[in-house]
């Protein structure tokens, strides 16, 4: 039977799962308006306080280059591989991520510089606007850098794969994870995480029509043979942790995981 092996999370409920659970089930909230979201409609998220990346990052200049939800995965998975005994260049790792993360203008003056009368020039994209690119931009706003800075940080070569959306693909990652422990591989880390609770973030959430305030977390789960039974989909388990939480993309597909143990 494949079961859980282990969990790490890190939620603005805390980082550690038990305890986490508990607080769902007591009904704790911690949805709250920010400081730095007042200007606008609706200034609530729920935010982490952390996390401390002490024992997970190996170089601390290396901090530059995390986006914040990278930043939220490093200790996750870092617990979740507490269940791991083998070569972690032979586990695979399957993570869901969010919508791409916006620049926080950090381009702006590149996008300037690329355009005449308020249109792309395209004299001008090799020229000014290239030079005043921000060449560490890409390392914090492509989806699949998550997995990337898991994979170095934890040693991780085996198979793997990134799983774009909201809480759908929460629930593909495990999916895949199941699908590739039944062809033979012993044990699986699959994750989530999602930040969403900057301004710009939270803006465009607004703009899209989010109905729910945002929030940012990240669960990573050890699966494999043995251990725990997997959670069942629960809508009103989903509806607890959005309602606590806010709403964290495809992390919402690996609350579950949190429910029970």
């Amino acid at each position: 039977m494949i079961g859980v092996i282990a969990v790490g999370c890190v939620t603005p409920l805390g980082e550690d799962p038990v305890v986490v659970g508990e607080a769902l089930r007591r009904g704790a909230i911690a949805v709250r308006d920010q400081d730095h979201l007042l200007l606008l409609p609706d200034a609530r998220a729920a935010m982490v306080n952390g996390p401390d990346l002490g024992p997970w990052l190996k170089r601390k200049k290396d901090l530059r280059l995390l986006p914040r939800a990278a930043v939220l995965a490093l200790p996750a998975a870092g617990r979740a591989m507490g269940g791991w005994v083998g070569d972690p260049e032979e586990l695979p790792l399957l993570v869901a991520v969010g919508r791409e993360p916006p620049d926080s203008e950090d381009a702006e003056a590149s996008l300037a510089a690329m355009a005449t009368e308020g249109r792309l020039d395209r004299a001008k994209l090799g020229g000014a606007g290239r030079d005043l690119y921000p060449p560490l931009l890409p390392l914090r706003t492509l989806p699949n850098m998550i997995l990337a800075h898991v994979s170095i940080a934890h040693g991780i070569r085996g198979e793997n794969a990134t799983f774009a959306g909201g809480t759908e693909a929460g629930y593909q990652a495990v999916d895949e994870a199941l699908r590739l422990i039944r062809r033979g591989h012993p044990r699986v880390l699959v994750g989530a995480s999602y930040a969403g609770t900057d301004l710009p973030s939270a803006r465009d959430r607004l703009r899209l029509g989010g109905e729910d305030p945002p929030g940012e977390a990240a669960i990573f789960v050890l699966l494999g043979e043995g251990g725990r039974p997997l959670p069942a989909r629960d809508p009103a388990w989903e509806r607890r942790w959005i309602d606590a939480c806010g709403d964290c993309g495809a992390v919402n597909g690996l609350s579950g995981f949190l429910r029970e143990g």
